[in-house]
C-alpha cells in the first residue's frame, strides 16, 4: 500500500526532475523546502544542510521525539514561490528568499518569508541556515 508520504515524495521527485532551476543554489533550496516543509522530513532535509541548519534540524528532531508523521497526522498544505537570490553564484556563500503559503483544514491560511543561507562546500551547495520571517505585506 502506498502511503501519503510516499506519494508526496514521488510527486516532489517528479516535479524536481521536470523543472529543476538552472541555478544550482535554487535547486538545493527547493529540494530542502520540499523535504522540510512539504513532506515534513527533518532527517531527509538534514542531508542537504551544514552548520547552523544541521543544529536547528537536530533540535527539531529531538523535540519531535518518537512522534511519527503518517497519513493519520493532520498536516499543513505548503506551497512556495521564489522571491529573489542575494549574492553571486560564483561566491562560496549566498542566500535565496521564498514565500511559503501554508494552509491547514479548519485553520486560517498564512504566509511566511523563508530566507535560506547557502554555502558551497567542495563544489556542492548546502543550506547553512534558514529563517522564517513574517511575510512583508504590500
Amino acid at each position: 500500500m502506498i502511503t501519503r508520504r510516499t506519494m508526496l515524495l514521488m510527486a516532489c521527485a517528479s516535479c524536481a526532475l521536470g523543472c529543476e532551476p538552472a541555478d544550482p543554489r535554487r535547486g538545493v533550496a527547493e529540494d530542502f523546502i520540499d523535504r522540510l516543509f512539504v513532506v515534513i522530513d527533518q532527517h531527509s532535509a538534514r542531508e542537504l544542510a551544514t552548520g547552523l541548519a544541521v543544529k536547528k534540524l537536530d533540535e527539531e528532531i529531538r523535540l519531535r521525539g518518537d512522534v511519527q508523521i503518517d497519513t493519520a497526522t493532520r498536516q499543513p498544505h505548503v506551497t512556495y514561490s521564489f522571491i529573489e537570490s542575494r549574492g553571486d553564484a560564483s561566491q562560496p556563500a549566498s542566500s535565496v528568499v521564498y514565500e511559503l503559503h501554508v494552509s491547514l483544514d479548519g485553520a486560517d491560511e498564512f504566509t511566511r518569508r523563508l530566507v535560506l543561507t547557502l554555502r558551497q562546500i567542495e563544489s556542492e551547495w548546502r543550506v547553512g541556515n534558514y529563517t522564517l520571517e513574517a511575510a512583508v505585506l504590500d
